[in-house]
């Protein structure tokens, strides 16, 4: 399908811009694909589940406050779903723009997950980069994402079936 623009916004002032593969787009959602190149590895029990060069397929709603990124290794071995808590995206035809709100969970893919960067979060508030509703706001999805979780409707459908 070609490329499309993300501008990546982190508080207060940290502006990316990335080309991601589109690999789907309707109303609802994009999908794009890349590879990624995290601060940190992500390692649980031993084993490095979101690493440099790993490939994720993500999957940004309208009107959700989280994206998906659906994590495969360097064997392209699934790995698990990374979920960013965000806000809503603003979309244009060549380009999308989301805003990280620190709240990161991973989704290992037998259903047990783990709240990432938290000292990030607080320490955002704290800076007040963050002000007390939008805080409230991104505790919310967090916490709405992990119901979705402990009830199994996670991971949505589009995100489940999609296959490399």
């Amino acid at each position: 399908m070609g490329t499309i623009e993300l501008i990546y916004k982190r508080l207060p002032d940290r502006v990316n811009h990335f080309q991601q593969e589109l690999l789907y787009e309707d109303d609802d959602v994009i999908v794009t694909m890349q590879r990624i190149k995290p601060s940190n590895p992500i390692v649980i029990d031993d084993v490095t589940v979101l690493g440099d060069d790993f490939t994720a397929v993500w999957f940004i709603f309208a009107n959700r406050w989280y994206d998906i990124g659906k994590v495969y290794n360097l064997d392209n071995q699934f790995t698990g779903y990374y979920c960013d808590i965000i806000l809503p995206m603003k979309r244009a035809e060549t380009h999308f723009e989301i805003t990280d709100l620190f709240l990161d969970l991973w989704v290992s893919p037998d259903g047990s997950y783990q709240i990432l960067d938290e000292d990030e979060f607080e320490s955002a508030v704290h800076k007040k980069w963050l002000d007390t509703s939008l805080a409230n706001q991104a505790r919310k999805a967090l916490q709405d994402l992990i119901s979705e979780i402990e009830s199994g409707a996670f991971p949505p459908k589009i995100a489940s079936r999609w296959k490399l």
